[in-house]
Formats: structure tokens, C-alpha cells, sequence
């Protein structure tokens, strides 16, 4: 009887978490973009992505500038030197002509980043992943129109080999290269990389590893035609926020990094 209480009051207590999580999620606001060097409460620095918590406070110094987003795709700037709280952001909402696109799109990443947060939290997660390499770029998931791709990763294992495994996802075949570099180069070539074929990419230190225990990379390479039409379909966004006064740079960098459309 004792061993079921406490089992009905652990699966309580895990509810009641769970529905806390939820209830703060949706309150939620995480920083979008940031320059300068502002921090949360003590010295905590701050990075796009991060969730700003109710009982946070996020300090500002001379030419530091934050925006943050929330769930019905708000956008927020701060950008005087001072410190903020939570319950102090609904005052420094930026508006917009065209918050019907901008919306949407903050909406989106709002949600990307309410993910991250709750897979990150969520407890007795394993990746099964080789820790001892780590890939840099190309970033997972990615859509590119480009004549050549750099693939590039850590090597923190003991081996001076590493092989670099890259797979037609059509075809399932599996180009394999052994390097001693951390680095590789390979051009579209309409052989091994073609147009409108989407692949991925591992490199371990065996040349016939497990493949479903190591970590892969997703990309896709585009023809100039479906280049053409996202590039059409970022128009109106880009716009928008270039009226909310974001440079080209930041712009491509948000886009890059949200809708993994990359030039």
C-alpha cells in the first residue's frame, strides 16, 4: 500500500512538472538576437536562443542591443543601459507595418527554440553519437546553391585517420573517404554531389562503423530552379525586417540559422 502512494505521488509530482514546464514555456520569451556583451544576473552571458526566466534580471552596458521574441511572435528591443526584468519587456515592444510576415516567421522561431529547450530538459535523453567528433559545417539540415561544400569537424579522438562517409539519401550509396585532415572539399560535380539531391554526412575513426550509433548531418543541394523560388518566397520577410531596421547581414545570418537556407 505504502510503495503505491508513493508511486501515485512521484507520477503526481512528474505531472504537475511537466504542466510547470508547459505553463512557462508559453510565457516564454528567448533572446532572438543580441550584440555587445549584456548578461543575465550576475554574470551570466547571452546567447542567441537563450529563455529569458521570470526570475531573471538581463543587464545592458553602453551600445548593448537585445531582441527578444515570444509566442504570438512579438518582437522586443532593448537597448538603453539598464537592467530589465521579466514583467518590464511587454513596455519595449517594436512595431511593425508588416507584422503579418514578421509574425509568422518569429512565431516559427520561437517554437524552434521551445524545442531545443524541452529536449535539453527532458531527463534520460541519450544521443548515441561519437562525442570524440564533433561536426562544424556544413550545419545539420541545411539548404544550399553552391558549386562546392568545405565539410569540416573535431577531431578530439587519439586516431590520426578519420574517415568522412557522405550518403545519397536516394540511393543510399555511401561515398567513403579516408583523410588525415579535419577538413574536406568536395564540388558539385553532377557525380558524387547533384542538384536537387539531398544527402548526409558522418565521420568516425573506423571505416565500417555501426551507422546507427554515430551522428550524421543533414543537407540539401539545390537546383537553380528551387533556389530561385525560396529565394522569391524570403522576399517579403526580408523586406519586412529590413523595415524593422535589421542590416542584410544579421538578415541572412537569421534566415540561415532559421529556415537553414543558406547562400
Amino acid at each position: 500500500m505504502g510503495r503505491l502512494f508513493l508511486s501515485r505521488l512521484g507520477f503526481i509530482c512528474f505531472m504537475l512538472l511537466l504542466f510547470s514546464n508547459m505553463a512557462i514555456a508559453q510565457n516564454s520569451f528567448y533572446i532572438f538576437k543580441k550584440s555587445g556583451q549584456p548578461f543575465f544576473n550576475v554574470d551570466l552571458p547571452v546567447q542567441r536562443g537563450a529563455v529569458f526566466r521570470k526570475s531573471d534580471t538581463l543587464t545592458l552596458r553602453k551600445l548593448d542591443t537585445v531582441f527578444l521574441i515570444n509566442r504570438l511572435g512579438e518582437l522586443f528591443e532593448l537597448k538603453e543601459p539598464r537592467g530589465y526584468s521579466y514583467n518590464s519587456l511587454q513596455n519595449f515592444r517594436k512595431k511593425s507595418e508588416n507584422e503579418s510576415f514578421t509574425s509568422k516567421y518569429f512565431s516559427y522561431v520561437w517554437r524552434q527554440f521551445t524545442n531545443k529547450q524541452e529536449s535539453r530538459q527532458q531527463p534520460g535523453v541519450v544521443y548515441r553519437e561519437d562525442r570524440n567528433i564533433k561536426l562544424t559545417e556544413p550545419m545539420d539540415s541545411i539548404k544550399w546553391y553552391v558549386p562546392e561544400i568545405n565539410f569540416s569537424w573535431e577531431n578530439r579522438t587519439d586516431s590520426l585517420t578519420t574517415y568522412f562517409h557522405l550518403q545519397d539519401l536516394d540511393t543510399n550509396h555511401i561515398t567513403k573517404l579516408g583523410t588525415t585532415s579535419n577538413s574536406l572539399i568536395l564540388y558539385k560535380d553532377n557525380l558524387i554531389l547533384k542538384p536537387g539531391k539531398s544527402y548526409r554526412w558522418a565521420v568516425t575513426t573506423s571505416p565500417f562503423p555501426d551507422f546507427n550509433e554515430i551522428k550524421f548531418n543533414n543537407f540539401e543541394l539545390l537546383t537553380k530552379e528551387s533556389h530561385s523560388e525560396l529565394k522569391k518566397e524570403m522576399e517579403a520577410l526580408i523586406l519586412a525586417l529590413k523595415i524593422l531596421g535589421f542590416s542584410e547581414d544579421d538578415i541572412k545570418k537569421a534566415i540561415c540559422l532559421d529556415y537553414k537556407f543558406c547562400e
